[in-house]
């Protein structure tokens, strides 16, 4: 039996009363659109340019018969239960190391791609392994979020955030549930899992590790992969109250685009660090309405190469060294290159003095011990401190956080 799922107005309107080459460089991004302006149908995939809505060219349209083959083997899957795009999608993620545009329907268990690299004319189907390892009881299943990360990886996430999965894309393709999304403590009232306000949306991910769930309500998450915590940053502001977002790319200038899945007046710009939205100039009355964006570019990519490549970043003195620093992945290593006991304590305060953490080692020369941060660290600047066993500092400076 077809299982019918809430669209955006639908969803918007059940919540009324809630309170509360490589391809795709420069601001070049992956829309899944409809036929026409317009049109609510999402089966077609275009490429787009972000800064005024043009279509660039077409990648897939319903009419077209692309092969369709095994991702694993490459060869030809017969019988193919959909079509590419059958049941509609709302879940696209560009890899551009591999020039594959990944996506999955939202009545599908299966992840699909399009290697850009030789055309359009296949898509490829991942058959070995499904893209969810549980069985689709409800919209809340559906999969409506997807990107890659600063890291390599895929990740595609339910609407009710209960799954976060994580795949690679190379010629050996994996896929992992890596489970349940948590709260972050300071949510309060507006928490991931929420329908009315935390569902659908876009994902979009930045060059420190982090993930962002922008919801189809405005509200914004940052996810921290390797805690599975999604801290509550706020929600878009300077945007037409029933405007639903449901695509979201980053742009060459370091901006978020999002876009409507039903309205076709305007793209919005939206600054991550201050959540304002300014609209796009568009050339032309109307802009493709879309499911989902997608593009090659992360958030805060204009940072420094020491801090998107951190092992390059060493800070220390001649007896300790400190390395990432910056912390883009929660963890950091200390290398002690000259040692007065063998009884080292490393200790990690704020800046106000407040104990984050304490570890009591016992290491030789040359030896290297990994600091993994509690999920309760927030970005910011620490103080960390080495002393020997006599009580003697070893070294002191700062570690910021990502």
């Amino acid at each position: 039996m077809r299982t019918f799922y809430l669209i955006p107005s639908l969803l918007s309107a059940f919540c009324l009363t809630y309170a509360g080459d490589s391809t795709a460089q420069k601001s070049n991004a992956f829309a899944v659109t409809g036929s026409t302006k317009g049109d609510i149908t999402w089966s077609t995939v275009r490429q787009i340019d972000l800064s005024t809505g043009l279509e660039l060219r077409s990648i897939y349209s319903p009419k077209d018969k692309p092969a369709i083959l095994d991702a694993m083997s490459g060869t030809r899957v017969n019988g193919a239960a959909t079509a590419p795009t059958e049941t509609l999608v709302a879940a696209t993620a560009y890899d551009s190391k591999t020039n594959r545009l990944f996506f999955t329907p939202m009545h599908s268990n299966e992840l699909r791609y399009f290697d850009l690299s030789k055309g359009t004319n296949a898509v490829y189907y991942v058959g070995n392994t499904a893209l969810k390892s549980f069985e689709e009881k409800s919209e809340a299943d559906v999969i409506t979020r997807m990107c890659f990360g600063a890291d390599g990886y895929g990740y595609a996430l339910t609407n009710d955030a209960n799954h976060l999965i994580r795949f690679t894309s190379g010629s050996k393709i994996t896929i992992s549930d890596l489970g349940s999304v948590k709260d972050g403590e300071d949510n309060e009232n507006i928490s991931i899992r929420n329908l009315c306000t935390s569902w659908g949306g876009d994902m979009i991910a930045d060059a420190m590790g982090n993930l962002y769930v922008i919801s189809m309500k405005k509200n914004v998450f940052k996810i921290n992969p390797q805690t599975m915590v999604a801290d509550y940053i706020g929600a878009i502001d300077n945007m037409p109250a029933d405007y639903t977002i449901n695509g979201a790319a980053v742009d060459d200038k370091g901006k978020v685009v999002v876009s409507s899945a039903t309205r076709t007046d305007n793209y919005y710009s939206v600054d991550l660090s201050t959540l304002q939205a300014s609209a796009v100039p568009k050339k032309g009355n109307d802009v493709y309405n879309a499911s989902d964006l997608a593009s090659g570019h992360l958030a805060y990519e204009d940072v420094s190469d020491a801090k998107v490549n951190p092992a390059v970043n060493v800070t220390g003195n001649s007896a300790v060294s400190v390395y990432p620093n910056p912390v883009i992945t929660r963890s950091f290593q200390v290398a002690f290159d000259k040692v007065s006991t063998a009884t080292q304590t490393i200790q990690l305060s704020t800046v106000s003095g407040g104990s984050v953490l304490t570890k009591v080692i016992n290491v030789s020369a040359k030896s290297i011990t990994q600091i993994t941060l509690p999920a309760s660290v927030r970005s910011g600047v620490y103080i960390i401190k080495v002393s020997d066993g006599t009580g003697k500092v070893t070294y002191s400076g700062k570690v910021v956080v990502y």
